[in-house]
């Protein structure tokens, strides 16, 4: 597969990963808005957008706008805002042009939903749609890029095209749900804007809903919400799909698909990388992350990914 090829299909991917967590995270920002009101930060902005910028690290950049701090000058920012790099705009706008440079290698299906959630966030219909009902705008972003993941998997056969669309969605989803961890336990556990202990499970419900995790995780353990019991689920789970373990063995399993490896050996500085960490995640303890120190691990696990990805740029993108 011609370089090229490969680093759009790689993007693509992990770019409507990225749509869908923003969306997810502003979606979920409404729900937490409504159950614990009246939460601000110092400058008077929402506690809960504030937490957004931080996950997405564009704190700085939304505040060279100069805009005001207020709800709805944030979410115009992450949403409709084409000078932003952080926007749906942004990264929809990033994902069609990938896209269209590799049609040939897509389903027609999947090269016309991209297509259709473009030019919806484009056209006015998005606006009113956001001005109405702001949740109903975030679902229907949602509902597009599952959709678009779901005619991924139902209409391409297991070749490299394939693959590289796994590597790029799953290396995404474990770097966004490090991050979306990491801020949202570090605010509960150092009590944070949250002053009333009964606020807390609002919390732990909005952090497990923000990994689209809630109804799952109680399904498993529906009797406590609690530190150890999330972080084991969100990141040593093998099962459910969006914990970082089984996000690092997808990736694992694709890239050795693309370079013909297999247990024994690795054919890439990233796959030794993938390896180790699938090795970590895999036998590690829930005991051993808080003994070494939840913020220190989870900001590690985004280290190594961007390791992997600087790693598959060099073994793959280059030319």
């Amino acid at each position: 597969m011609l370089s090229r090829v490969a680093e759009n299909l790689y993007w693509m991917s992990r770019y409507v990963e990225r749509v869908e967590n923003v969306a997810r995270l502003l979606d979920d920002g409404f729900h937490l808005e409504l159950d614990a009101a009246g939460l601000t930060t110092d400058e008077g902005r929402s506690s809960t957008l504030d937490s957004i910028l931080t996950i997405l690290a564009c704190r700085e950049a939304f505040d060279a706008t100069k805009s005001e701090g207020d709800r709805e000058a944030v979410l115009r920012f992450l949403t409709f805002d084409r000078s932003s790099r952080h926007s749906l705009m942004t990264f929809i706008g990033r994902a069609r042009e990938n896209a269209r440079g590799t049609q040939e290698s897509l389903s027609s299906e999947a090269w016309s939903q991209i297509n259709q959630l473009y030019l919806f966030l484009s056209g006015p219909r998005a606006q009113k749609r956001f001005q109405a009902s702001p949740f109903r705008f975030y679902q229907r972003i949602k509902r597009d890029c599952i959709l678009f993941d779901g005619l991924i998997d139902s209409t391409l056969p297991r070749s490299e095209v394939f693959h590289f669309l796994q590597v790029g969605r799953y290396l995404e989803r474990v770097d966004q749900v490090s991050r979306i961890l990491n801020v949202k336990l570090h605010a509960l556990r150092s009590g944070g804007p949250v002053t009333d202990p009964a606020l807390h499970t609002v919390y732990w419900a909005s952090l497990l809903r923000s990994c689209s995790a809630y109804e799952a995780y109680l399904r498993k353990r529906p009797d406590r919400i609690d530190a150890p019991s999330v972080v084991r689920y969100l990141v040593l789970d093998a099962d459910f799909p969006r914990a970082m373990r089984f996000g690092v063995a997808r990736c694992l399993e694709s890239l050795r698909e693309i370079s013909g490896g297999d247990d024994d050996g690795y054919g890439t500085e990233a796959e030794r990388l993938l390896g180790r960490l699938d090795s970590e995640l895999r036998y590690m303890d829930v005991g051993e992350i808080f003994d070494r120190g939840l913020s220190p691990f989870l900001t590690g696990v985004q280290e190594a990914c961007g390791r992997i990805g600087a790693e598959l740029q060099q073994a793959y993108f280059l030319h």
